[in-house]
């Protein structure tokens, strides 16, 4: 069977043409948020542990796989969020998907002023020593395998070392709104 031809994506001296759009004004802030809106995703929290111990809990909809082999996960942060130091290289975290009925906790672990308050029996240790969300249909416990600049975010690049899946339906986040997608 052929293959098609070979791309050459990116390599030095590849005859790619560059991409020349003049420049569009509705291009704000605003008009990015309400594009990338269109697009659900999924919810998640990430939890890691402070220096002193303390649990850091925040609430992503930018998390995504990255690799199977090796098992890669990427999430990102804002390059200006107090909690950054805290993803350095090693660093062991959790990711937990949540359930179609945990609007409440991505609601808390959202905001800035609550997410570092702990909200009563959502968050359980797991037997590994990172922290988890209780009933979750999904738990990633990782470690920052690196983080890499991407505009006002820094992306955290994760390697898995191990899984957990439970049945139910799932929260998303589409148009601005917590939303459940359910299992056929």
């Amino acid at each position: 069977m052929d293959a098609g031809p070979a791309l050459d994506y990116g390599r030095a001296g590849a005859d790619v043409p560059a991409l020349d759009l003049p420049g569009d004004a509705t291009l704000t802030a605003a008009a990015l948020r309400h594009a990338f809106g269109q697009y659900p995703t999924g919810v998640a929290v990430v939890t890691t542990r402070a220096e002193d111990g303390a649990l850091r809990a925040m609430t992503i909809n930018s998390f995504a796989s990255l690799s199977l082999d090796p098992p890669l996960i990427m999430w990102s942060l804002c390059a200006h969020s107090l909690d950054l130091p805290l993803y350095r290289p090693g660093q062991p975290f959790g990711i937990s998907i949540l359930a179609a009925g945990q609007t409440a906790i991505a609601r808390h672990f959202a905001d800035g002023r609550l997410r570092h308050t702990p909200l009563p029996d959502a968050i359980t240790p797991h037997a590994s020593g990172i922290a988890v969300v209780r009933d979750a249909v999904g738990h990633l416990l990782c470690t920052v395998e690196r983080t890499l600049p991407g505009g006002d975010h820094m992306m955290i690049l994760g390697r898995v070392a191990r899984v957990e899946t439970a049945p139910g339906d799932t929260l998303a986040f589409h148009r601005g709104r917590y939303a459940h997608l359910r299992t056929p």
